[in-house]
């Protein structure tokens, strides 16, 4: 861990010290540890304060207590966040957005049918605002189950906890390679932005241009290959 990025690390989440630089809160659910994650992102990013959240619950009380100066997140987050204005655009084989889909076992779920249904998803609003954002994209109530991190999502459906899933499509690979279960995915005509950076007043531009600078490796873990300047 650099100089620049040693904090305190508790409930998923790293504080930075520096008061007075630009701060820049990141929460995209990945693999990566969140402290990892926020080193690679320091290493672009030299002169902001980078705090890196693993889960949504901390991520929105900090918001609320010190917001910062900028975010990235995915696209559902940033809309939520009303107060701060999209000026980057992740994209990945040249779009913006990417499809979702609905994954049980064995056989397909009724769309018709899928009031009342236990859905699992990767929590990225907390408890009400997700369950009302998914509820909104099914035209329907669900039962939601949220969790953390999209192996979460796999042990949900393993143990029967739900009937199925909503996941990115180009994660459903992923997790179709690490269960032995025969899990079907259910198209939905649904599309979610990607990884986007947003800003609040008069944050300077640098903020996104160091985002814009990020590698190839780190841009596949945030999801995208490419970002756009708005």
């Amino acid at each position: 861990m650099t100089i620049k990025s040693i904090a305190l690390y508790m409930f998923g989440m790293i504080f930075p010290l520096s008061a007075s630089a630009e701060s820049l809160y990141v929460f995209i659910p990945t693999e990566v540890r969140a402290n990892v994650m926020q080193d690679k992102i320091g290493a672009f990013c030299l002169d902001v304060d980078v705090t890196v959240f693993g889960r949504a619950k901390d991520f929105h009380k900090q918001m609320k207590i010190s917001p910062p100066n900028a975010i990235l997140s995915l696209m559902p987050v940033i809309n939520y966040n009303e107060t701060y204005s999209a000026t980057l655009n992740g994209s990945k084989n040249g779009s913006i957005s990417e499809d979702y889909v609905l994954v049980s076992i064995d056989k397909a779920l009724d769309l018709a049918a899928i009031t009342g249904k236990r859905i699992g998803a990767i929590d990225l609003l907390g408890r009400k605002p997700m369950s009302d954002f998914i509820s909104k994209l099914f035209n329907t109530k669900v039962k939601l189950k949220r969790v953390t991190k999209v192996e979460d999502l796999l042990a949900l459906i393993t143990f029967g906890s739900v009937d199925g899933i909503f996941i990115a499509e180009s994660l459903f690979e992923q997790l179709r390679l690490k269960s032995n279960l025969n899990l079907i995915s259910t198209r939905l005509n649904i599309k979610l932005g990607l990884a986007s950076a947003a800003i609040s007043g008069s944050t300077d531009r640098k903020m996104t241009e160091c985002i814009a600078a990020f590698d190839t490796e780190l841009n596949t873990t945030l999801g995208v290959d490419k970002w756009y300047m708005l």
